[in-house]
């Protein structure tokens, strides 16, 4: 029997509400991804449209904040995908913020997340890499329990190479590229998960996904890969690419993309 390509896309919207008004639905109709992985959906279900809450073609699934206007994941998944879903970890200091959606699908399971930020004066540090950790350790217990493959995708909030930002030597004191939220990258790849764009591109710098709105700085490329997708390693050959598109506009991100043999 011959695989079918997959196409994961992932996207920080930095609010759906703003990124409906700026060609997200041109971007989904466009771009045809057969899941939707979004971040930072900063709005209640209850709060969007028809064609954000029931998309047409997809079965939109939603993970909010308790509070309005902050932090939040969807994710959409083609009509015709059998799949099912949990929200959350199951951990209510991480779930009040609408941070995770974990999908399970017939030959791999995807964990959809908004990784936190660490704030300027690096106070929320301590509870990113809390979360992180347990993502980790979620995804590396599915993955033993229901014998499949795991893919973590979302907006990370941290680069993890010095080639994953564009002014590495000014930022070593900034939240997003301190030494120890970089350790935890390495601690991740230690455990068995690899970076698919790096698989794909080991070496080149100059690929970001989000640029602050200040100074032009999209327009200059001056940016950070601080979105990612990653695997467990033994799903790494069924991976056909991995994908930045740095052109759509209606978020200071921009999505990224995978296709999966499946």
């Amino acid at each position: 029997m011959s695989k079918k390509k997959l196409k994961i896309s992932s996207w920080n919207v930095a609010g759906i509400r703003a990124c409906e008004k700026k060609g997200f639905h041109d971007w989904v109709e466009q771009s045809k991804p057969d899941i939707i992985c979004l971040q930072e959906t900063k709005a209640l279900p209850e709060q969007l449209g028809e064609n954000l809450v029931s998309p047409e073609g997809y079965v939109a699934l939603y993970a909010p904040a308790e509070r309005k206007g902050y932090s939040g994941v969807a994710t959409w998944v083609k009509e015709g995908l059998e799949h099912s879903h949990v929200i959350g970890l199951g951990i209510d200091e991480f779930d009040s913020e609408g941070r995770t959606i974990i999908t399970e699908f017939n030959s791999f399971i995807l964990i959809n997340c908004y990784f936190p930020n660490g704030k300027r004066d690096h106070s929320r540090v301590p509870y990113k890499l809390e979360f992180s950790r347990e993502v980790a350790s979620r995804a590396l217990a599915m993955k033993k329990s229901l014998k499949k493959e795991v893919i973590i995708t979302g907006d990370y909030n941290t680069a993890h190479q010095e080639i994953d930002l564009a002014n590495p030597k000014t930022n070593t004191k900034s939240t997003g590229f301190l030494p120890i939220e970089r350790k935890w990258m390495d601690e991740f790849c230690e455990q068995g998960f690899s970076d698919l764009f790096r698989h794909f591109t080991p070496d080149e710098n100059g690929h970001y996904t989000w640029w602050t709105y200040r100074g032009d700085c999209r327009e200059r490329n001056i940016g950070w890969r601080i979105d990612y997708f990653w695997a467990t390693n033994d799903l790494v050959p069924q991976i056909l690419s991995c994908t930045h598109s740095p052109e759509v506009l209606g978020s200071d991100h921009c999505p990224i993309n995978m296709e999966l043999a499946f």
